[in-house]
């Protein structure tokens, strides 16, 4: 920049004058240069700040300096850009024993009551849609919205808070700490380790699936916890508890299985073939579904499996049943004993003191 003033410029140049090399020198600098100040953006570098003066035109993206505030002209009014009561931008303390410079200001976006606390600090209402939200990319982080979540902190896809924040959040904790954990109606919810293995998930049904995030094939309807691989207790049970109170039961008849159908059922070892998402030559012992099917029906049920047609009636057995047979199979066995018991008794007793002698 040229470091003569325009008046002096002016009488180098005036009518009559010769002006030398060193005023043209000075007159070029007076200009400003593409080459030499403008960045490769096309921005204007300056070696030292800019001071601006009040301005009554109203051109949007003026700026101006008005009562002792940087103000922007909106295109509809003249806002301040930092202040103490609200705006755009406004600093707050810096930190103690640094300097007041604007990297160590705190930066505050909002209406504040007091100066911001947090190094960036947005200040929210309500949930009520973009104007209360704040987006990174494709995370929007916000309150909660309604009278039950508006003290809640959320964070969801910007697609998913478009819909309906309360309901297609991804997290969501309010103020006492509880947590949320939240996919939108339909959707997969997976606990992911190395990024690709899921080791727990909810089914877009809404069951919660042990080692995967979908159903298993073969799982009857209703299951809403199922495991795919082994399941472990250390409780000393093998059996889990569940509601047995007569004040919950209606139609209760005695159970006429025992027995006869127990004696019928037909135990087996067998290698699984890899069908209805079984693991293909795992070996087991057991009984056949069709078999037990037809001597103790209630412990089989029958489903249909999506990715394989044939199975349409695949049979899926529930051993719990069986063990109240047993049960019914060893009264009878230990009635027929006691029979026996009587009989042998009968037979093998002394004779009565009345019977005649024999001689």
């Amino acid at each position: 920049m040229s470091e003569k003033t325009r008046d002096s410029l002016k009488s180098k140049f005036s009518d009559g004058e010769r002006p030398s090399g060193s005023d043209f020198g000075d007159l070029i600098d007076s200009y400003v240069s593409k080459q030499n100040d403008f960045d490769g953006d096309g921005n204007l570098q300056l070696t030292r700040g800019v001071r601006l003066g009040d301005s009554a035109a109203t051109v949007a993206g003026g700026l101006r300096f008005n009562s002792n505030q940087l103000q922007v002209f909106t295109g509809g009014a003249w806002t301040n850009v930092s202040s103490t009561g609200g705006g755009g931008f406004q600093t707050g303390p810096t930190i103690p024993g640094q300097p007041a410079v604007a990297r160590d200001s705190f930066v505050g976006i909002g209406s504040f009551p007091a100066a911001p606390q947090f190094k960036f600090e947005v200040q929210l209402a309500a949930n009520d849609g973009p104007g209360n939200e704040v987006r990174f990319g494709n995370v929007v982080c916000g309150n909660g919205a309604g009278l039950t979540f508006q003290t809640s902190a959320v964070i969801a896809h910007q697609q998913q808070a478009a819909i309906n924040i309360n309901n297609n959040f991804a997290l969501r904790q309010v103020s006492t700490g509880e947590l949320h954990l939240n996919a939108p109606t339909g959707q997969l919810i997976s606990l992911r380790q190395g990024g690709l293995s899921v080791r727990l998930g909810i089914s877009a049904l809404g069951n919660v699936i042990v080692g995967g995030q979908s159903e298993l094939a073969g799982a009857p309807a209703g299951s809403v916890l199922q495991v795919f691989g082994g399941a472990f207790k250390n409780d000393g049970t093998g059996t889990w508890s569940f509601t047995s109170d007569a004040r919950t039961k209606d139609d209760v008849q005695d159970l006429d299985l025992g027995l006869a159908q127990l004696r019928q059922v037909r135990p087996v070892r067998y290698r699984y073939n890899g069908r209805a998402g079984t693991t293909a030559g795992r070996a087991g012992v057991g009984v056949i579904g069709q078999e037990i099917e037809a001597i103790v029906p209630e412990t089989v049920q029958r489903i249909s499996v999506a990715d394989d047609p044939d199975l349409h009636d695949l049979r899926v057995f529930d051993p719990s049943a069986l063990t109240y047979v047993l049960i019914n199979a060893v009264k009878e066995l230990a009635a027929k004993v006691e029979h026996l018991e009587k009989a042998l008794a009968a037979t093998t007793a002394p004779a009565s003191s009345t019977s005649p002698a024999i001689a």
